[in-house]
């Protein structure tokens, strides 16, 4: 029941800030394509300065680990490369099939991360949590421009990628978060406050935007993709990874992170960046919206079933 309610807990603000978005848009106080527009700015400004904060606020002295950080990055590679060969042949419409191998293995690692390790976590574990998000997260950001920007159909060289990925907004304000962090560049206090005011706001802003973009019709329309999305991202990929670190002899924390980091639902910022990027935006939307809802029971299973079994 702790765990149920531990995701409930999790889930239900984001289907909240859906529904508000949804009711503006129903109410017409803000058209879609208003909601469109705000989807820029989000991806913009409000998420990049959401990911600064967090990576440099992170702890990055005692709570590296080389072995968990080595795992989780080969894991998060590998999920990527097979949805990268196999989504493909099942999904043959290009901005389609990119959108959906983007909501496979970009998951929303810190807002569910941090509620489900420290729930389930000692202080270790969260501190090992706060300095993978400054790893994991600019991981994600990247591995999606590469996606977009190798399979929209046009040539590109290497350093028009590296110039391309190093101009992403996400990328470039993990980067500025890590080297702040790193040199320990100390933001004056008076801003302090501002800044972390306005991170806040990144993802109940993108949810209730994703409410107002979302639409019933698109849905019912995308239902194979979100099916295959859902249970890939939900279900496939994070009992993989989990059973990889149970047969590696981890236990306990390490196990809980590679739930978080694979079992959360797909990252908010994926339906702005499909936007931006070339790929389908209601989509990438759609593919946030189902796994936010869906992950409530297979997080509940996922949790219930490795503590029946002593592993967390």
């Amino acid at each position: 029941m702790n765990s149920f309610m531990l995701a409930l807990s999790v889930v239900l603000p984001l289907v909240v800030y859906m529904t508000v978005g949804g009711l503006i848009r129903r109410f017409s106080i803000f058209s879609k394509e208003n909601f469109k527009t705000l989807n820029g700015l989000i991806f913009k400004i409000f998420i990049p300065l959401t990911l600064f904060m967090n990576v440099y606020r992170a702890d990055l002295g005692d709570a590296l680990k080389p072995d968990v950080f080595l795992l989780v990055l080969v894991q998060v590679i590998l999920l990527y490369f097979a949805a990268l060969y196999f989504v493909p042949k099942v999904i043959k419409e290009k901005k389609d099939s990119l959108t959906v191998i983007q909501g496979i293995f970009r998951s929303n690692f810190v807002l569910f991360g941090t509620t489900i390790a420290g729930s389930l976590c000692g202080n270790e574990g969260m501190a090992l949590v706060s300095a993978l998000s400054a790893v994991v997260v600019p991981l994600f950001n990247i591995l999606a421009v590469i996606l977009f920007e190798t399979n929209h159909g046009v040539s590109v060289s290497v350093s028009d990628l590296l110039r391309n990925i190093a101009k992403n907004p996400l990328v470039e304000a993990g980067i500025a978060g890590a080297v702040f962090n790193l040199l320990h560049i100390r933001i004056p206090e008076f801003l302090m406050g501002p800044l972390l005011n306005l991170s806040d706001i990144s993802t109940p802003l993108a949810l209730v935007t994703l409410g107002g973009i979302l639409s019933l019709g698109s849905m019912v329309r995308h239902r194979k993709y979100l099916v295959m999305a859902a249970a890939v991202h939900l279900v496939i990929a994070p009992f993989l990874m989990i059973s990889a670190g149970i047969l590696l002899g981890y236990r306990g924390d390490v196990l809980v992170i590679l739930l978080a980091v694979f079992a959360s639902p797909a990252a908010v910022a994926s339906a702005p960046m499909a936007q931006t990027m070339g790929g389908n935006g209601e989509l990438a939307g759609e593919i946030v919206a189902t796994t936010s809802v869906l992950c409530v029971f297979t997080l509940f299973f996922f949790v219930f079933g490795m503590s029946r079994v002593g592993l967390i």
